[in-house]
């Protein structure tokens, strides 16, 4: 059995370079945004052939509860459209994910909704009208897209994405209120990296 993991930037596919070489596993970029995402999943299954998909990455928190560092596992992806795309959630990967979060000293949400956006809510204000209308706790560009391409193919589709960046921050811009917080992203990005790093070095055992 084939398991792909698909992230939209390759400093997230770095995160699960050490299943990249295990038998049974293959690690992939798809590009950000939903255009990108769908195209770059649809022919990665038909070079891989997997029989399971997982999304990974990092993703924007829309609720105050979520924080740097959070794990999410959404049930369900939607876009502002109200277009919406099932996810599968494993059991023993809720389990495993709730036990990491308790080791680790973080927290998971788990069955929520993620927002999949073509434009980057970029503003608390933003991050509240998105949460408001689409019901999500958490924000990206790419799930919603790669679900749908995954269902086209009857492939299970499972995401897993780590908080960036919090609900009542600005995410870097043109603004001067943004500007601190482009000083923090490396040291904000790397550490969310870490997370799905460690998460990811028990998925083989979750998969055995």
């Amino acid at each position: 059995m084939t398991v792909l993991v698909v992230t939209a930037l390759g400093f997230e596919r770095a995160a699960f370079a050490h299943l990249a070489g295990r038998s049974g596993w293959r690690v992939a970029s798809t590009g950000v945004g939903p255009a990108r995402a769908a195209d770059g999943l649809q022919k990665l299954i038909q070079a891989e052939r997997p029989e399971l998909v997982i999304g990974a990455g990092v993703c924007g928190a829309l609720v105050a509860e979520l924080r740097l560092g959070h794990l999410v596992l959404p049930s369900e992806a939607v876009t502002p459209e109200g277009e919406r795309e099932s996810l599968a959630l494993d059991e023993r990967l809720c389990h495993l994910a709730q036990r990491f979060a308790d080791r680790s000293g973080g927290a998971v949400r788990i069955g929520d909704r993620i927002a999949s956006v073509a434009r980057v809510a970029s503003t608390p204000g933003e991050k509240r009208d998105l949460a408001r209308q689409a019901g999500a706790s958490a924000v990206d560009q790419e799930t919603f897209a790669w679900a749908r391409v995954a269902r086209s193919a009857g492939i299970p589709f499972l995401a897993v994405r780590v908080v960036l960046d919090e609900a009542d921050e600005h995410l870097v811009s043109w603004r001067p209120s943004t500007w601190l917080g482009a000083l923090r992203l490396p040291a904000r990005a790397l550490r969310a990296r870490r997370t799905l790093r460690a998460f990811g070095r028990e998925w083989p055992c979750w998969r055995s």
